[in-house]
């Protein structure tokens, strides 16, 4: 196709765009100099009958109409070789591409791009048709401001309840660019003209926002969004649109075609005394890329800094430390300085209580219970009247020891007439010592009297805790109990 300079009186200049089965091309008529626009089938899709049929459809809907915000259509033609219809020739962008590249100029025309499209598409209702296919890849603007409406494949008259009734759904086949589809299109319900108003009420969004309402990598979610999701007032995303902006964006987008405007008309009523941004969008844009070239410099400076010290770290440069800032000192009227605040005075520590040691026990002497009055408690000291050690000369004491009983003896001496330990033939007898002589019966001697019976401490009574009041379940959920479609 590209190879051929001429398709009968028509001459080929330049390729405009490729679709999938269409070209559009600037051409030139013999024997005039206006350029013209060609949109021709693909050799591919010329052996397709439905893709004639809709390029048929399309240039009949255009030929149709006669609005200076629609393409006009100038001729059609349909030979053994090739299928074309050669319309104006429009020197404008398409308006998806302006979008992306440069959105605050698009924001600047956008209640002018609102408008026209809202006059184009009443006019296609006025002649009973709708577009169906409603998005900024179907829009062409140029720099002066001036739109056009394009591609009208799609179109088709308004829905017929009967028929629509007697149609199984199953059978309906849903037209249209899944991004700005209408729900009741999605519902398969009953097509109106107010479809129309919810695809360009999702354009006018995106004007003002830079992007759709709905976005989805999985399409059928993205169609479930449409019918499901209520869309975020534009002035959320962008702070410089205006709440009136807001309500007639919304109006549009409206789930249920009786909620939104009625008609084009209306539509355009509601935008011509509507002001969509609280300054110039133009203007608002300059200022937040001149703040955000500021902070971007400034963090740029910050890295620099950092990569400085970073190089004198690593060759030992000692970079100087920076002068402590002095505070000021505060001067009264007077000119005395400021009297200083007294010190918290920390409070008064209790002083540190004696850890009580335990006590060691004594060694007792004598018999368990009864002490010896008058005589040293050490163990190892010499007693009167007994040598401690042998070899040690004895200390009489007539009549015993102090404070003994007749008959009582100490513990570890010799009984009466027993022999004394360590002196072979000397016997024991109280108030004269060792004696010589032969054992004399030892007496009997005096059980010891019971020791003093320790004090027991009181047990503590132990009062059993109280049992818990045992809960009362709840009785288990039946599946009786939950309302199930």
């Amino acid at each position: 196709m590209a190879d051929a300079e001429t398709i009968d009186d028509y001459e080929l200049v330049n390729c405009i765009a490729t679709g999938n089965a269409t070209q559009i091309w600037e051409v030139k008529k013999a024997g005039n100099t206006q350029p013209l626009a060609m949109k021709i089938l693909l050799p591919e899709a010329f052996k397709d009958p439905e893709q004639k049929a809709a390029l048929k459809h399309e240039a009949n809907v255009a030929r149709s109409l006669d609005h200076p915000n629609i393409i006009r259509v100038l001729e059609t033609k349909f030979s053994k070789k090739h299928g074309y219809f050669v319309m104006e020739y429009f020197r404008g962008g398409n308006l998806k591409g302006l979008v992306r590249n440069d959105h605050a100029q698009v924001q600047a025309k956008a209640k002018r791009i609102v408008e026209c499209m809202a006059q184009a598409l009443g006019h296609m209702h006025d002649k009973k048709w709708i577009h169906k296919d409603v998005k900024p890849d179907n829009v062409m603007v140029t720099k002066g401001g001036e739109v056009r409406l394009i591609d009208f494949s799609l179109a088709g008259r308004a829905g017929n309840v009967v028929a629509h009734v007697l149609t199984k759904k199953s059978k309906i086949v849903i037209q249209g660019t899944r991004t700005y589809l209408a729900p009741e299109l999605i519902r398969r319900e009953v097509t109106t003209h107010s479809v129309d108003i919810y695809s360009l009420g999702v354009l006018f969004f995106e004007l003002l926002v830079g992007h759709p309402p709905f976005r989805h990598g999985n399409p059928n979610e993205l169609l479930i969004m449409h019918v499901r999701d209520t869309p975020p007032p534009p002035s959320m995303l962008d702070s410089n649109i205006t709440p009136e902006a807001d309500k007639i964006v919304l109006k549009m987008l409206s789930k249920y075609p009786k909620l939104r405007q009625a008609n084009m008309q209306e539509v355009y009523s509601e935008l011509r005394n509507l002001t969509l941004f609280k300054e110039d969008p133009i203007e608002h844009t300059r200022a937040k890329a001149e703040k955000f070239a500021k902070s971007d410099a400034q963090a740029q400076n910050d890295r620099l800094d950092s990569r400085r010290d970073a190089e004198r770290a690593a060759s030992g440069e000692v970079r100087p430390a920076p002068r402590p800032k002095v505070k000021p000192k505060l001067i009264l009227p007077d000119d005395k300085p400021a009297p200083k605040a007294p010190a918290a005075v920390a409070p008064p520590q209790p002083a540190p209580q004696p850890v009580p040691q335990p006590m060691m026990p004594q060694p007792q002497y004598g018999y368990p219970g009864m002490p010896m009055p008058g005589y040293p408690m050490q163990p190892g000291m010499p007693m009167a009247g007994y040598p401690m050690q042998p070899g040690m000369p004895q200390m009489p004491f007539p009549g015993g020891y102090p404070g003994m009983m007749p008959g009582m003896q100490m513990p570890g001496m010799p009984g009466p007439g027993m022999p004394m330990p360590g002196t072979p033939g000397q016997t024991y007898q109280p108030g004269a010592g060792p004696v010589p002589g032969g054992p004399v019966a030892a007496p009997q001697p005096t059980a010891p009297r019971p020791a003093a019976p320790l004090p027991v401490a009181p047990k503590p009574t132990v009062v059993p805790p109280k049992a818990a009041p045992a809960k009362e379940e709840a009785p288990l959920a039946s599946i009786d109990d939950f309302d199930i479609e």
